[in-house]
């Protein structure tokens, strides 16, 4: 299974410019993507499976930069990307309860099917890790055939998530592609 991902960063100072270190939680993202693709090759001799491509960006907080951004790569914009659209689309940030924290409601605003039980059943996991992510407000849905996931900003918290849910969403991915 060849795989394009997308990572999109919606954070205000990352877009901003105004972290010395540049952003993390992107990063964060693709690496642990990398990590779980080569523990997959090898503990399941699963050779099959590939990412081929990574769009990456940053976006401030705003609704209507992450539901542009969301819509480009899931092939539904006027704007879109030649060929295929993204399978997989992870946003990093925005997930919390601050005023500017408006992922969720982006995301859920481009989706066509909502996928509640996959970020309940992450947000149930790694409270036993992290007690706080049962403040994540992730969301999970279908835009058309590409899946996106909410991640939280922290880097670290980011890297669990896809983690534990990476061989849920491949599992998810096939079943789209049957379609």
């Amino acid at each position: 299974m060849k795989l394009k991902i997308a990572i999109l960063t919606v954070s205000d100072r990352a877009a901003s410019k105004s972290y010395k270190t540049g952003d993390l939680s992107g990063p964060a993202v693709e690496q642990a993507i990398i990590e779980h693709l080569n523990h997959l090759k090898a503990a399941l001799s699963e050779q099959n499976v590939s990412v081929t491509n990574v769009e990456k960006d940053i976006v401030p907080d705003e609704i209507s930069d992450i539901k542009q951004k969301l819509l480009l790569w899931s092939g539904k914009s006027n704007e879109s990307m030649r060929g295929c659209p993204c399978d997989l689309i992870f946003t990093t940030g925005g997930t919390g309860f601050a005023t500017r924290d408006v992922t969720p409601e982006a995301t859920l605003s481009v989706v066509d099917r909502e996928c509640q039980g996959l970020m309940s059943w992450a947000s149930m996991e790694l409270t036993a890790i992290q007690p706080l992510a049962t403040l994540s407000r992730a969301a999970a849905g279908l835009c058309g055939n590409t899946l996106i996931v909410n991640l939280p900003g922290n880097p670290a918290g980011a890297a669990q998530v896809v983690e534990l849910l990476f061989p849920l969403l491949l599992h998810a991915i096939a079943d789209i592609r049957k379609n």
